[in-house]
């Protein structure tokens, strides 16, 4: 009697390893509120770009978007070329080891320019002043901290670490041309779930506490610059005629070791047809990570910040496949460099905001960031 062979099979975080050391064209992934975790590879490293969602192909991908698409930065689809969820055959890995490695372009080693404390102190009383007299509602201010040393080799144990820390956020790591990018947001742009679709306006930040917990216990700066984004989310629904919206909020809502203000609207995709990419391109920016008016603070933003976001504030997530459209706002991220990391952080800027605690919220942010780093 032939004796049966036992085919061996491989962990995602197997493949994982491979293409970082490989620098394949991928993204790694996990759901909030979910434990599989789901990765996607491209055979070359020709990025297809996009000018919305309509232009995603049957098959789908992980999409990549930027804060600003007029900076210089575009759209992309990492096409799924391979698939793996969990665990991949032995067949699978064989192939992902026979893919092409990328070669170096040089942008591994140039960071973002980082923001002092003064300048940043600078920049806000700026902002302050410009709320102050009238020219904008809210402003959403952002800096950059540099933090040494090489992280490649460590990528995968973050990501651990990430999803067992924050495990109502969307984890995500991706790669493509010399652009590496790792982070757990908690905060959906726009996704389908069980024929409805679902948006958030989440703004305000506190540590988490019990007392915290209670929203009675936030303060009128930041219920106003939480109902900023509300007021802008109504708005492009309305434009839509989407009026059959559920709308839920404002409640506190925990991220690790953060709380936010956060408001959830629901709606049918009956409802919504075929305006997602329309609704997709009106949501982004929102005031949570831009102002309002939504196009003059970003050019406000874009002439005081030193750096460019690049896809910090962009959105991301997989789109088309499973049938799936979950997108998310790119925010407690990093951007993994060569030899540091570039951890981006911000917030929402109002007539009521103070220099300095706006800078200790940006430093609560960090912080929640490089505790994870703390523990490798």
């Amino acid at each position: 009697m032939e004796k049966k062979i036992a085919r061996k099979t491989y962990s995602v975080f197997d493949a994982l390893k491979v293409a970082l050391h490989k620098k394949l064209t991928f993204a790694i992934y996990r759901f909030p509120g979910e434990e599989d975790v789901s990765m996607i590879l491209q055979k070359d490293h020709n990025l297809d770009e996009l000018n919305d969602l309509s232009d995603v192909p049957a098959k789908g991908g992980f999409v990549v978007a930027p804060f600003d698409k007029d900076n210089g930065e575009k759209t992309y689809l990492i096409r799924p070329d391979i698939f793996v969820r969990n665990v991949l055959s032995d067949d699978i890995f064989s192939e992902i080891q026979l893919l092409e490695p990328a070669t170096e372009n040089g942008w591994e080693h140039i960071p973002p320019a980082e923001t002092s404390h003064s300048e940043y102190i600078e920049q806000l009383n700026t902002t302050i002043n410009a709320i102050k007299q009238g020219e904008y509602e809210k402003v959403v201010l952002s800096h950059v901290k540099l933090y040494p040393g090489n992280y490649f080799s460590e990528l995968k144990k973050i990501f651990h670490i990430l999803c067992a820390a924050y495990p109502n956020a969307f984890v995500y790591l991706f790669r493509f041309r010399g652009h590496c990018w790792l982070g757990a947001t908690p905060e959906p742009l726009l996704c389908a779930h069980d024929n409805e679709l679902y948006t958030v306006s989440l703004a305000g930040t506190r540590q988490y506490s019990e007392t915290n917990s209670n929203i009675e216990n936030w303060n009128s700066k930041e219920l106003k610059e939480q109902d900023y984004v509300t007021t802008y989310i109504e708005d492009v629904l309305d434009k839509h005629k989407i009026k059959d919206y559920k709308k839920l909020g404002p409640y506190t809502k925990r991220a690790g070791r953060l709380l936010h203000l956060r408001t959830d609207f629901r709606f049918s995709l009956e409802t919504a047809g075929n305006k997602i990419p329309s609704l997709i391109k009106a949501l982004h920016p929102t005031s949570a990570v831009c102002g309002m008016p939504m196009e003059k603070s970003l050019e406000f933003i874009k002439s005081l910040e030193k750096h460019h976001r690049e896809y910090y504030a962009g959105y991301l997530g997989p789109v088309g496949i499973d049938r799936q459209l979950r997108l998310f706002v790119n925010l407690r991220c990093m951007k993994v460099l060569n030899n540091q990391l570039a951890l981006y952080v911000g917030g929402g800027i109002t007539s009521d905001s103070i220099s300095e605690e706006e800078w200790e919220e940006t430093e609560i942010k960090a912080d929640t960031l490089l505790s994870i780093l703390h523990q490798i």
